[in-house]
C-alpha cells in the first residue's frame, strides 16, 4: 500500500528544534496534503494550544498527526554540574508541558482510526553524557506517549514514538558526545536513515493502526533496543 493511499492529509507540529529534515516536502511529493505548524513562541498556555488545534482541524480531519516538541536550547551540550535550574525548568519542563497540552488538545478531536506519532532523537534510550536535559525530556515524552496510548486505545486511536538516530535529525549532533558501541560494526545497514527518505513509509504504516504505545527505533540498526 503506497504512502499516498494511506496519508491523504497530515498535520505536522514541529515546535522547537527542526528535526524533520524535509519530511513534510517528502510527504507532499508522495501525494499527501501537509499542514505544518512550527512556531511555538505563542503557545504559552493550554488555551493557545487549543486555539491552534481548532485552526488545524478547520481544514479537515487528518489521517495522521506528527509531533516534534523539543526546545532548541536542549541540543547545547554541557556537563551535569553546569546545569542551571532556571534553564532546566524553562526547557525540560516547558517541553514536556507543551507535549501534554498538544495531546490534551487532540483529545477533543481524535476518533477511531486516527493515528498520532511523536518523534525525537534515539539518544534517550541509551543516554548522552552532556545532553542530560534532552535525555530527560525525551524519556518523559515517551512515558507520556505510552500512558496516553493506553487511555486512547479503547477509542481506536493509536499513538506511537519514533526514536531516530540523532545525527539523522540534526547536524547539530555531529559534535555532541553520544554513546558509542564497542563493537566494530556500529550500524547494521550500510546507509544511515534519512527523515525525508525513510519517515514517509514508516508513518504510512503506523497510520494503518497496526500498533500503539510502541517505540520504533530508526537508527540503521545501531542499537537494536526496544
Amino acid at each position: 500500500m503506497s504512502t499516498a493511499s494511506v496519508l491523504r492529509r497530515v498535520l505536522v507540529f514541529n515546535l522547537g528544534a527542526e528535526f524533520l529534515g524535509g519530511t513534510a516536502d517528502a510527504l507532499r511529493a508522495a501525494g499527501a496534503e501537509v499542514q505544518v505548524f512550527d512556531d511555538s513562541r505563542s503557545l504559552g498556555s493550554i488555551e493557545a494550544v487549543k486555539a491552534l488545534m481548532a485552526h488545524a482541524w478547520r481544514e479537515g480531519a487528518p489521517d495522521l498527526v506528527l509531533i516534534s516538541a523539543t526546545p532548541d536550547a536542549l541540543i547545547r551540550s554541557r556537563p551535569l554540574h553546569e546545569l542551571d535550574l532556571t534553564e532546566w525548568r524553562r526547557d525540560v519542563t516547558d517541553g514536556l508541558r507543551l507535549s501534554l497540552w498538544l495531546l490534551q488538545s487532540l483529545s477533543d478531536y481524535v476518533k477511531a482510526g486516527d493515528a498520532i506519532v511523536m518523534i525525537g532523537p534515539s539518544l534517550s534510550l541509551v543516554g548522552a553524557p552532556d545532553l542530560v536535559g534532552l535525555s530527560t525530556l525525551l524519556e518523559g515524552q515517551r512515558g507520556l506517549m505510552k500512558s496516553v496510548a493506553r487511555q486512547w486505545g479503547a477509542r481506536g486511536v493509536t499513538l506511537n514514538w519514533i526514536a531516530m538516530a540523532p545525527c539523522a535529525l540534526s547536524d547539530r549532533f555531529q559534535h555532541a558526545r553520544l554513546a558509542a558501541k564497542p563493537d566494530a560494526v556500529s550500524v547494521a545497514l550500510s546507509d544511515r536513515p534519512r527523515p525525508a527518505r525513510d519517515l514517509p513509509g514508516v508513518l504510512a504504516f503506523l497510520a494503518r493502526g497496526a500498533m500503539t504505545g510502541m517505540t520504533l527505533t530508526l537508527d540503521g540498526g545501531e542499537w537494536m533496543v526496544p
